[in-house]
């Protein structure tokens, strides 16, 4: 019985041997180069195709703000320039009713001679 005992705790003390040793066999050849956190985050921030994308989408917003305050721009002048139409176009046709009041009365005292 004792026997058995013993050669349970060799294969016990084997394989615990074992497993330390692949687990330092992996560490030396995998996981020395596996890459840190710290590694990883400079990545995504410098190296990651995203940030070309953030910076793309960043100059296309910015832009998108210039344009739409040339827009914006351009349209209060435009605003501006239809008043001043508005303006004239009443006065125009104020001068319009004066003529044809004008004319009216010529042609009433021409009725009347």
């Amino acid at each position: 019985m004792s026997e058995h005992i013993i050669n349970f705790w060799q294969n016990i003390a084997t394989t615990s041997i074992g497993i330390i040793v692949t687990m330092l066999g992996f560490w030396i050849t995998i996981g020395k180069k596996m890459a840190t956190r710290s590694e990883v985050c400079e990545m995504v921030e410098t190296k990651s195709p995203y940030v070309q994308d953030r910076q793309f989408i960043m100059e296309r917003l910015n832009s998108n703000k210039e344009i739409q305050t040339a827009f914006a721009t351009a349209l209060q002048k435009n605003t501006e320039v239809l008043n001043e139409l508005k303006i004239q176009i009443a006065t125009l046709g104020k001068t319009l009713e004066a003529l044809e009041n004008r004319i009216n009365r010529v042609q009433d005292n021409v009725r009347q001679q």
